[in-house]
Parts: structure tokens; sequence; C-alpha cells
């Protein structure tokens, strides 16, 4: 089905008034009003890995539900994360027709995240019958990253937070899933890579000497990125910022050369700002996430949004939209 037969097809579509609910045994309403959703969509089919096909792809349904419900609940404000590679805003403005779009960029770095690379697309949608600008998103996004930057800049070497028992139950478990014996106590991991991971570790060692002229060994923020080949360089040599965690290769290492180890899975939901350690829970007030299962913490760090980024943007679009009638206008309600 092409994409405009689709669209006609979702806008002619009945919606599910209730489903069954477990809680209370019986089939309860889900016709509800928000007035704010934050939802990411699909990005495989606005990436170079999915062809960039856009709304010709199979997610398009996606959108055209999303619309679909966002429009007929009439929502106030809503905010759509997405991959920074060219999010389809045509196929955006075609599924909310009753939203307007303020389309931002921000990356972990904006919010004091300076070792992860993590780029995305925000498009904030406010409803034209219900919601009026108060403020310059754009604006308030600058103020605010200036002010992260002058003050916070976590590097790499400060998500390393794993213990000594939690690094050692990580080796276990990898051990027992390849079948190599395993050597309790010893901190150099390097005998449970792979033949293909130790051959892009050892050629992307030689390849940072023969570029810096240094050893590998020295650079406290330096990851390799053991799933893909050496000749994509995915490492943070240039750049000190973790290669984007991708949920296609959530089981693949990061492999940190002054330590002789990867990254925990503890220290990579740490990196995307989830209080999976105490200090960050007690900064934010929130309860401690748990983060011993391997496997689950894999799939939140691929497949999530940077959790401290997706609440600055959350910040920014509550600041700076507000019912209609209820301000002035641009500018009305915010002070500096």
């Amino acid at each position: 089905m092409t994409y405009s037969k689709r669209l006609d097809a979702g806008k002619g579509a009945c919606l599910v008034d209730a489903m069954p609910c477990v809680m209370h045994g019986q089939s309860c309403s889900i016709k509800k009003k928000p007035i704010f959703d934050v939802s990411g969509l699909p990005c495989p089919d606005m990436s170079t890995a999915g062809k960039r096909q856009k709304r010709a792809g199979p997610t398009n349904a996606v959108y055209i539900a999303h619309g679909r419900w966002t429009t007929d609940s009439e929502t106030p404000l809503i905010l759509v994360e997405c991959t920074k590679e060219d999010l389809d805003m045509g196929m955006m403005e075609d599924t909310h027709p009753d939203h307007d779009f303020y389309q931002l960029y921000s990356e972990p770095a904006n919010v004091g995240f300076s070792g992860l690379a993590r780029y995305r697309t925000w498009a904030i949608g406010a409803h034209r019958k219900h919601t009026t600008c108060l403020f310059d998103p754009f604006d308030l996004q600058e103020r605010l990253t200036a002010a992260f930057q002058k003050h916070v800049k976590a590097q790499v070497a400060d998500f390393l937070v794993g213990s000594k028992f939690e690094i050692q139950m990580e080796a276990s478990s990898l051990a027992l899933r390849r079948g190599i014996p395993f050597r309790q106590g010893q901190g150099d991991l390097r005998y449970l890579l792979s033949t293909r991971e130790e051959d892009t570790r050892q050629k992307l060692d030689a390849k940072y000497i023969q570029r810096f002229g240094s050893l590998p060994a020295l650079n406290s923020n330096l990851v390799y990125f053991l799933g893909d080949s050496a000749e994509y360089c995915s490492w943070s040599a240039h750049s000190d910022k973790i290669p984007t965690y991708r949920l296609n290769s959530r089981n693949s290492l990061c492999w940190l050369p002054t330590q002789k180890r990867w990254l925990t899975q503890k220290e990579r939901l740490c990196s995307m700002a989830f209080p999976s350690v105490p200090e960050i829970a007690n900064a934010m007030d929130v309860p401690l996430l748990g983060a011993t299962d391997i496997q689950r913490a894999a799939d939140l760090c691929g497949n999530s949004m940077h959790f401290t980024t997706c609440g600055i943007m959350q910040l920014i679009s509550l600041s700076c939209f507000g019912p209609r009638g209820k301000g002035q206008g641009l500018g009305a309600g915010i002070v500096a």
C-alpha cells in the first residue's frame, strides 16, 4: 500500500475505545485526553541504514497512528523524538494536521554529558486551537545549553562506576555464553574477546598509535566499539565521545583500552543519565534504577532517549507553550 493510501486509510479507521484490563478484570476505556504527549517514533526509515525511505518505508504506519490519536484527542502539546538523520517533517505535518511544529536538535553534550554521542532531533507540536507560544523555544534551548556547558562536562572516565564485583559478574556471564573458562579475579579481560573482536581491537590500537603517536592505554576517554570492523573506526579517538549505542548491537562490547575491559551495562546506563548509581538517583530525588540485569540494561541503552536530554526537552516544551488565551503570546510568562 502506498503512503497516500495508507494515510487515507488511517484517517478513516475506527479508533479502539476500550481494551481488556488485567487490574479490573474487565474492558476499561483508553479514550483519554492527554495534555502532553512525549513519544519516540521509529527511526529506521529515516536513517542511512534504512535507505532513508522516510514516508515510503514500512514504519509510516506508526506515524499515521500517532497522528490520528493525537489529532482525535486534540492533544494540546506533543514532543516527538527521532534520529537526527532527516526526520520527514512533511510526513509529520501530514499525519498531525492540527499541530504547528518547532524542530530542535540536541545531543548529550548540551546537557553536560560530553562523553557520549547521541544526536537527536526533537519536534515540538503545538495544537493550533488549544496552544499558544509563550517564549521562543530555540532561544531557551540556547540559554540552557550555555549554562550546562559552562558548569558540567562529564567525560567517558566519569561514567566508569562499575564495582569489581559487577565487572567480574559480567565477565563471568560472557565467559559462560562463549564457553570460555572464567578466570576469577583477573582484571585483564582480553581473554574473553572473540577472534574477530581481538582482531578489531589490535587494528584500532595500531591505528591510534599511527595517528596520534601515543599509546591507547594513556587516553582515559578512549573507547572502541567492537561491534564494527576496524575499517569503520567506531571509536572516541577524535570526539572523546562513546559511539552512539544501537539497538541491533546491544550485545556488542565497548572496549576501554586503559582498563583492559569493556563498559559494563551499569556504566552504559550511567552515560545515558539513568539513575543507576545512588549519587545520580539522590540528586534527581528518584528511586535507584536496578542495573544488575545485563540484558535489561542493554535493551534500555539501545532503544531509549537520553534521560536528562529528554527531561530538558520536556522542560523547554512546557515552559515555552501554554493554553491559548492564558498568556499574551510570544515572550509572556518567562522571566530570564
